[in-house]
């Protein structure tokens, strides 16, 4: 038990919620039908509480079975919080889709959080809630997939 303590007391305080200045590469599964590969970038700010990621996504289905999904679009994210280990954001983004009979514009307002596990502060995982706003050809409104969206990104 007292090994425990000290080990809790000489721990380090993680830094996993400044992300100012880096890079963070993984995957996003909600923007459509076409999990996107996901590019992020954290704008170098005055302090870390103040937490902007420009998003960059893209991911082609291609199945025998199914016409070729195509979707290409970016995203900025503002922390409303900034912890340590959680960052809770809003999201709004505009993308090319192309999904079976569809071609146009979905616009993709959301809000999320990512967090970090103690001794993986560089691999986030998030969640995400939002709409899907798609323009062109015919209008809808969904909720992104009928359920939270998953993230997954590491951050050098």
């Amino acid at each position: 038990m007292t090994a425990i303590v000290a080990l809790l007391l000489a721990a380090s305080a993680a830094e996993a919620g400044d992300h100012r200045g880096r890079f963070g590469f993984g995957f996003h599964a909600g923007l459509g039908d076409v999990t996107a590969l996901s590019a992020r970038y954290t704008l170098p700010t005055a302090t870390p509480k103040v937490n902007v990621q420009l998003e960059i996504n893209g991911g082609v289905a291609l199945s025998s079975e199914a016409p070729l999904g195509l979707l290409l679009g970016g995203r900025l994210l503002y922390g409303v919080v900034a912890e340590d280990n959680l960052t809770l954001y809003a999201a709004a983004g505009a993308a090319y889709a192309q999904e079976e009979s569809w071609t146009g514009i979905r616009l993709l307002p959301a809000m999320g959080a990512e967090f970090f596990f103690f001794g993986l502060e560089n691999l986030g995982f998030g969640v995400e809630w939002g709409l899907q706003i798609d323009v062109g050809g015919e209008f809808a409104l969904r909720t992104v997939s009928g359920a939270p969206a998953v993230t997954v990104h590491y951050w050098f």
